[in-house]
């Protein structure tokens, strides 16, 4: 990505007053953080507006906006299908599983396995759910150090060590609570700048809509355009994993009741789907004004910054890096939930005599901080690591999550016999293909489904009723 030419001092300075607010906010919110229960879950207190906010910041990141944007470019309104399997998946999760979370005392997917299945899968679960999260803390890094390269073209490691320690700081000073002020931020700044500024600027740039539609090939008026293999891969990629992951059920934890969580959760499904459109339609404006662009992927940055007056540019710029911002701070959160809830509690020493501490949940985020700043300093990758980190948790762990919901009855070996099965299929999928596709998660999928539906046939003395029946 280059870096983009021609910023005035306003875009600047609009810039460093977004990150100035999201530092003070993410400060500031540390006062809120008393108890375990406000640094991991907002004290599960958040009213509508709070949480649907908060619950659209987090799915949608600096992938799925330039990301968006690049395949609004490349296929026209064919490229909608990345967003809009975020927005089907949050609206699958608010129909499915929110009324019944929403009642629960828990902090992680992982204690729901549990109570279905036994504590040896809850084990199970936490490293596949630690494996998705961590790789997705890492990507959305990756993706900050990218915008800000591209837009104060800063180098990519300074950049990465910048924005990425300034979301590792907020998060670990002020937990949740750091996390929801900065995200209604940045769910403002993404509103006003990507779905608001950036179409309409970008559209009467290009001349006008009838302008755009005599200009692009008939197939960019097509949802179809980007072919059926390509758009069912970011269907299976991203609903299974938006249904049943850590970030996504820790942000319904934080809803102060059920309606809350239900109303919020479809209603930020569906801003993500008319967010599909805006970016979509971006990529699309680009394709008309730039069509010589050599790299696709740089379609965002090289459009806002080109067609876009100043301020304007300002305000959108700072979008995108608040989208990348919003999508890690609850993915490192969530992962150091994980490791303390899941793991530490119960097989460090003398763990459950500090459980309920503010101040070991904080070294656990600012421990995995760390790790997530290595690693992406090391990995450097965001594509391979978004494929990873769904790889395994809709491969794995989406079928057993979904039976104990579904189901009145199983063997609670079925759920370990399907974590583990599907886990190597997943691997070896992996090892012998790369991690590009949908056949790992496809063939997790598969063969967790066939596991489970076998043990849970063959063991039939051995069946329980669901836990989650009496929610």
């Amino acid at each position: 990505m280059s870096p983009v030419a021609g910023l005035s001092l306003i875009d600047y300075l609009l810039i460093s007053a977004y990150f100035l607010a999201v530092v003070l906010a993410g400060l500031l919110a540390a006062r809120l953080a008393k108890t375990q229960e406000d640094y991991l879950v907002a004290g599960r207190r958040l009213s509508f507006p709070l949480f649907f906010g908060c619950m659209s910041a987090l799915a949608l990141g600096g992938g799925s906006t330039l990301g968006s944007t690049e395949l609004g470019f490349r296929f026209g309104l064919g490229g909608v299908w990345l967003n809009l399997s975020i927005g089907i998946g949050l609206v699958l999760a608010g129909l499915l599983v929110t009324s019944k979370l929403s009642k629960l005392r828990a902090i992680s997917v992982n204690e729901v396995v549990e109570e279905s299945y036994g504590s040896t899968a809850r084990v199970f679960s936490a490293v596949l759910t630690l494996i998705y999260t961590l790789t997705l803390s890492v990507t959305q890094v990756i993706a900050i150090g990218a915008i800000i390269h591209g837009v104060l073209g800063i180098p990519h490691t300074p950049a990465m060590l910048a924005g990425g320690g300034i979301v590792i700081a907020y998060t670990f000073v002020g937990g949740m609570w750091s996390v929801t002020l900065t995200d209604i931020i940045q769910f403002a700044v993404k509103t006003v700048g990507i779905l608001i500024l950036a179409p309409i600027f970008c559209i009467a740039s290009s001349g006008g809509w009838d302008a755009i539609v005599s200009q692009i090939p008939p197939s960019y008026l097509s949802p179809t355009g980007m072919g059926f293999d390509r758009s069912f891969a970011y269907v299976i990629l991203y609903v299974p994993g938006l249904v049943i992951g850590q970030d996504i059920w820790q942000r319904i934890f934080t809803a102060k009741n059920e309606r809350v969580s239900t109303a919020g959760t479809i209603g930020a499904g569906l801003y993500s789907m008319t967010y599909a459109l805006a970016t979509v339609l971006i990529g699309i404006s680009v394709f008309i004004l730039m069509p010589e662009l050599e790299n696709p992927a740089d379609a965002f940055v090289a459009g806002i910054s080109t067609f876009l007056p100043e301020g304007v540019r300002g305000v959108v710029l700072a979008a995108a890096m608040a989208a990348a911002m919003s999508v890690s701070s609850g993915t490192i959160l969530a992962s150091s939930t994980v490791l303390y809830n899941d793991l530490y509690l119960r097989f460090w020493p003398g763990a459950n005599e500090r459980a309920g501490s503010v101040g070991v949940t904080r070294l656990f985020a600012g421990l995995i901080g760390v790790v997530v700043m290595i690693c992406a300093l090391w990995i450097n990758n965001v594509l391979a690591g978004i494929d990873i980190s769904y790889g395994y948790l809709s491969g794995c762990v989406f079928v057993p999550l979904v039976a104990s919901f579904v189901l009145k009855r199983f063997s609670p070996k079925a759920g370990l016999w399907s974590l583990g099965v599907s886990a190597l299929v997943v691997t070896g999928c992996f090892a012998t293909q790369g991690v590009g596709g949908s056949t790992p998660i496809v063939s997790g999928m598969l063969s967790g489904l066939a596991v489970y539906a076998l043990v849970n046939v063959a063991d039939r003395k051995g069946r329980v009723d669901s836990p989650l029946r009496r929610l």
